[in-house]
């Protein structure tokens, strides 16, 4: 049985700043989940802005159609992977974390750099699966989900007993109650991020702290793997930013000092999970080998070099910022 067709409306301008793009991509397949239909992003042509967008892109109407088969509905894993995979995954991700020193950054990345902010009460837009939640609650914060798939919200609070909004963010009616709202991996998926961005600031107490994670369109991998490289996810990425065009975006949405970097922790999972531009147009491949394994390692290490002379090549770029 053929997937239902995804409905779509036309993007031409940037998002951003309101200049017109040059196409980058065109013809791509969901590889991963193997939702329906051929994407093409734009880049802006404004030099100081450089926004990659999804032109066309699915209404949102629609876009549900894109996550039929996303991974907050498998909580087994989003990629099959063969036993021996699994295996040396573990071994060689593990070594790479070592041998390049990137523990405590590690620890870092895994509580959304909050490590020296005092638990409070904490809220996660977008909270998939809760395994952020559950670590956060673990290190003493007081925490709520918000989420709009059903499944993953419902597994959020049968399995983890941690307390989910289900709905869209704008019907949360508690605001400034939070002291931190994350989001990880969220503002690539929506239509407005501004809009999306003034909702979290209406949530936030007085001097409330906004911290998001999202993939870097300026990264070593993107430049590495092109059209195959795992951050764009046609159709679900809509837009995709680099560190200045986040700052831009959250002061945009009333944020002060905002703080934008990149850090390279996540390039194993990349590395292993991105293509060559050949394989690209293979709809829904998802199992994971031994070989994907032993290229996220080599990138990995590839990665952590060039970091070191780019600090804007990281794979994930972070924003944090105040109310």
């Amino acid at each position: 049985m053929q997937p239902e067709r995804i409905g779509t409306e036309t993007t031409t301008v940037c998002y951003l700043c309101g200049k017109q793009g040059t196409i980058v991509y065109r013809n791509l397949v969901d590889r991963l989940f193997g939702a329906p239909g051929e994407w093409t992003f734009k880049k802006c042509t404004d030099a100081d802005c450089g926004v990659v967008w999804l032109d066309p892109r699915p209404t949102i109407d629609e876009v549900g159609k894109a996550y039929q088969n996303y991974y907050t509905h498998d909580q087994s894993s989003y990629a099959q992977q063969t036993r021996l995979a699994r295996i040396v995954r573990s071994i060689l991700h593990t070594l790479s974390i070592s041998l390049l020193g990137l523990r405590s950054e590690r620890r870092r990345y895994k509580c959304m750099y909050l490590n020296k902010i005092a638990p409070g009460r904490l809220l996660e837009v977008g909270c998939g699966n809760g395994k952020r939640l559950a670590r956060m609650r673990a290190l003493g914060w007081d925490v709520t989900g918000q989420e709009i798939d059903p499944v993953a919200s419902e597994y959020v609070r049968e399995e983890k007993g941690i307390p989910v909004h289900l709905g869209p963010l704008e019907t949360m009616d508690t605001p400034g109650e939070f002291d931190v709202v994350i989001l990880s991996h969220v503002i690539e998926h929506v239509h407005d991020p501004v809009a999306l961005l003034r909702m979290c600031h209406r949530l936030l107490k007085k001097n409330g702290l906004l911290v998001l994670l999202t993939p870097n369109v300026a990264s070593y991998g993107h430049r590495k793997f092109g059209a195959g490289w795992r951050g764009l996810e046609s159709p679900r990425h809509i837009h995709l930013f680099t560190c200045k065009t986040l700052v831009r975006l959250a002061q945009k949405s009333g944020f002060s000092n905002p703080n934008s970097w990149t850090t390279p922790i996540g390039a194993y999972g990349i590395g292993q999970s991105s293509s060559p531009s050949a394989e690209t147009t293979k709809a829904g491949c998802q199992c994971m080998t031994t070989r994907d394994v032993l290229r996220g390692f080599w990138f990995q290490l590839a990665a952590y070099l060039v970091f070191q002379f780019d600090k804007n090549s990281g794979e994930e770029s972070v924003l944090m910022a105040t109310k």
